[in-house]
């Protein structure tokens, strides 16, 4: 599931790797606003692994699918969900605590090592320090980050998706994000993102992905983070 409208430089990012980028100042700044969305990087991933069927929905948890997943992201949230017996009732574990910063540092890293950011230290008290989550990046490549935001936001505006930013623009909806990306008109914009979420506006064979696969993963996931935040507050 790639995209032809990305930028050259990006067109083999995975789905958190995208979203980290796409959330990104365009000015260059470092990216130091996504100390908080680990379910929606958690969610990107098992939607990518599933439509890649890399992972089965079994119901009450996943399992294991027929492809073998090869990105060391999505290998290493595979491995994690697994490792817990895949339990839908145990995914707070994946977005929360530890783990959670875990999994943002670690999509940070990835858009680093593509040499598409770099780490940015930030000065507190004026002292140099780098944050808890390792997500302060600067990014490298303006102009294609300019270009694949526009991508979006011309998505957004009206212009007819393609399966990758179909379910990109699925992910920010639910992630309440699409403000974020500056869209022409925002009301317009997330009722847009919102109909695609519905599978409605995609193609025919998108569309029921969506509606069966990817919608669900996700709201899964975020509930997931949700009521652990809610049960543990202090955790």
């Amino acid at each position: 599931m790639r995209s032809e409208r990305w930028s050259s430089r990006t067109g083999e990012l995975t789905l958190p790797e995208r979203v980290a980028w796409v959330l990104g100042n365009e000015d260059g700044r470092p990216l130091s606003s996504l100390t908080e969305p680990a379910g929606l990087l958690v969610a990107a991933a098992m939607v990518e692994l599933m439509l890649d069927a890399s992972l089965l929905d079994a119901g009450s948890y996943y399992r294991r699918g027929p492809v073998e997943a090869v990105d060391p992201l999505l290998c290493w949230v595979a491995d994690g969900l697994l490792a817990q017996q895949g339990a839908k009732d145990d995914l707070g574990h994946a977005v929360t605590g530890q783990r959670g910063a875990q999994m943002i540092r670690r999509t940070m890293d990835r858009l680093v090592e593509r040499g598409l950011a770099h780490r940015q230290p930030r000065r507190v008290f004026g002292y140099l320090a780098m944050p808890v989550f390792g997500s302060s990046l600067r990014v490298h490549e303006t102009l294609a980050l300019h270009h694949d935001r526009a991508v979006v936001r011309d998505v957004l505006d009206g212009a007819a998706p393609d399966e990758d930013i179909a379910m990109l623009a699925v992910l920010l909806h639910h992630g309440h994000r699409i403000a974020a990306l500056d869209p022409r008109e925002p009301l317009a914009a997330e009722n847009r993102a919102r109909a695609f979420a519905d599978g409605h506006d995609v193609g025919l064979g998108v569309g029921d992905d969506i509606r069966r696969l990817v919608s669900p993963t996700i709201t899964t996931v975020l509930a997931a983070l949700t009521t652990s935040t809610v049960l543990s507050p202090g955790a």
